[in-house]
């Protein structure tokens, strides 16, 4: 299996629950409280390494107490920190998530994720370049991945970036990036271009990868448009699904999975995740994941021979 390596931010999330959300200027009463850890860096980080993966993650954090918290969790997780950005006179990035119905609104304060910029970069290239799949999330500064891109394209690395919170991603960067993973809401600005959504698939071929919430996941294999269903689940946070995705669809690719299996099975991942509430408690392990695409084979099959 390929090495992972994901670069990315890193925050405590502080969650609250209640029965509606706030209006402006408004005090409500909570239901309850917890912290979590999450970031997309981390986030998708552990879920490929639940998964099965062999991951590392580089990014920054604080010299704070958050930062301490983090690290012994990520080394609980089996994700390699070795070249983390331990930044000092900062606080590690951090989010408050409200949570009403199974819905949620976040305010993020990058923190020290500002510091995985390309003066980090340049410091752990070299590490990097040990590794077979990159993943990329847009919580750290843009300026450093269209600086890492064009080295690890050279350097024939599987390039994963999932572009949220949606940038503008300049052409010739997109060019070389293997797979990029926005939603439905992000793909026209991420691509900068009011295009159809089927014309964009097609224009990106077996690179352009749409999930489009309950609707599935559609890409173009080079002959046809292919969407690839969800699993239905009774969702009591989706704060994680979109990482719980991108780590899982990392580990598909670096096991040699192709495009649509490596969909299937992130698919998947994303849906049990949204089962418990939390962006990192609620991923799934491997084993959760292979039963249940072993339950929706013998459906399938079962469905065939009636």
């Amino acid at each position: 299996m390929q090495k992972i390596a994901v670069v990315g931010s890193i925050n405590i999330d502080y969650f609250v629950e209640a029965d509606r959300l706030p209006k402006l200027g408004e005090t409500l009463l909570g239901n309850s409280f917890f912290l979590s850890l999450g970031g997309k860096g981390a986030n998708q980080a552990v879920a490929a390494s639940r998964l099965g993966g062999s991951v590392a993650l580089f990014g920054s954090v604080g010299d704070d107490e958050n930062s301490k918290i983090i690290l012994e969790n990520m080394k609980k997780e089996k994700v390699t920190v070795n070249n983390l950005n331990v930044a000092e006179g900062t606080t590690t990035g951090a989010a408050f998530i409200e949570l009403c119905n199974s819905e949620n609104r976040i305010l993020v304060v990058p923190g020290a994720n500002n510091l995985t910029d390309v003066s980090y970069i340049k410091t752990v290239s070299e590490e990097l370049l040990n590794y077979d799949v990159i993943l990329f999330q847009m919580e750290t500064p843009l300026e450093m991945m269209e600086y890492i891109v064009p080295i690890l394209y050279d350097h024939q690395k599987t390039i994963i970036v999932n572009p949220a919170p949606a940038h503008k991603i300049r052409q010739d960067v997109l060019e070389k990036i293997t797979y990029i993973t926005p939603n439905e809401y992000e793909y026209q600005m991420v691509l900068d271009s009011e295009d159809a959504m089927e014309v964009l698939l097609e224009k990106y071929s077996n690179k352009l990868i749409i999930t489009r919430g309950t609707a599935g996941v559609s890409y173009f294999d080079g002959q046809a448009l292919i969407n690839v269903p969800v699993i239905k689940v009774e969702a009591v946070d989706t704060t994680g699904a979109g990482d719980t995705f991108s780590g899982a669809f990392a580990v598909g690719i670096a096991e040699g999975k192709n495009l649509r299996e490596s969909i299937r099975f992130a698919n998947v991942a994303a849906g049990l995740s949204v089962m418990k509430k939390g962006a990192q408690t609620g991923m799934p392990y491997r084993h959760e994941v292979e039963l249940l695409l072993k339950e929706e084979e013998e459906h399938e099959n079962k469905d065939h021979f009636i």
